[in-house]
């Protein structure tokens, strides 16, 4: 699992509260540098370039305040090692060697 550090957290959370509360526009950058007391617009775009990373949020190339929020559902929280002991627990097979689960 590819967690979130906690200032990508707070960003997520700024982002959805924001993009909920306007029906679906982002916060422009300097908005969320405000918001997030950060001075550099180099490290607004690195936490923004690592939750697109993670699959968090989706970016319009190009386009000011084209910021989506993805849904990632509750699996998205379980750690890879989590799913896999739950998947042998339920004797699933080996897991580590099964072609199938690990997409060969």
């Amino acid at each position: 699992m590819i967690g979130l550090t906690t200032k990508q957290s707070r960003l997520l959370s700024y982002l959805t509260g924001y993009i909920e509360s306007t029906g679906g526009v982002a916060p422009s950058f300097d908005e969320m540098m405000s918001h997030l007391r950060i001075n550099s617009r180099g490290t607004l775009f690195n936490r923004l370039r690592a939750l697109e990373e993670r699959g968090r949020i989706r970016r319009a190339p190009n386009r000011a305040r084209a910021i989506e929020i993805v849904d990632v559902g509750p699996l998205h929280t379980v750690s890879t090692a989590d799913l896999i002991a739950e998947l042998e627990r339920r004797r699933v097979g080996s897991v580590q060697t099964n072609p199938e689960i690990m997409g060969a």
